[in-house]
């Protein structure tokens, strides 16, 4: 499962965007959250990314023309991130599986969130312009 997350992410910033990033060890500072669940015949997977304001500034420059963000714009940036890399997981994980075995879930924002009180079985951390993000997941 980490590998897909893997390489949906690498898809999503470098094939999509167009945007080059390395893995990293750390991540800290204030960060936003999402979480989108998956559901599959192993049972439910959340799904979690933690983002720092200054990575999903450079998503929104990529993706968005004026983007002159509000505190609620940062919401809906962030879910879109999750449908797009955790959405790409879950095909892929349907592509291996066949008959639609995985169903996507409908992202949930978590605001700024201090990500240690989430406990993930495995993650990844990246880092775009030297600014950490992370994505991980844990069975429900």
């Amino acid at each position: 499962m980490i590998k897909i997350l893997e390489y949906s992410t690498t898809h999503f910033c470098e094939h999509i965007l167009r945007l080059h990033i390395t893995e990293m060890d750390s991540i800290g500072g204030e960060l936003y959250g999402a979480s989108i669940p998956v559901t599959g015949e192993e049972g439910e997977y959340s799904f979690y990314l933690f983002f720092p304001k200054e990575a999903l500034k450079i998503f929104a420059d990529v993706l968005i023309t004026n983007n002159k963000f509000k505190e609620d714009d940062w919401c809906d940036l962030i879910k879109e991130c999750a449908n797009q890399i955790v959405g790409y997981a879950k095909n892929l994980l349907n592509d291996i599986k066949g008959d639609d075995a995985y169903k996507l879930g409908i992202p949930e924002y978590l605001g700024r969130i201090d990500f240690s009180s989430i406990v993930l079985e495995k993650s990844i951390t990246y880092g775009i312009n030297g600014h950490a993000f992370r994505l991980g997941y844990k069975k429900s």
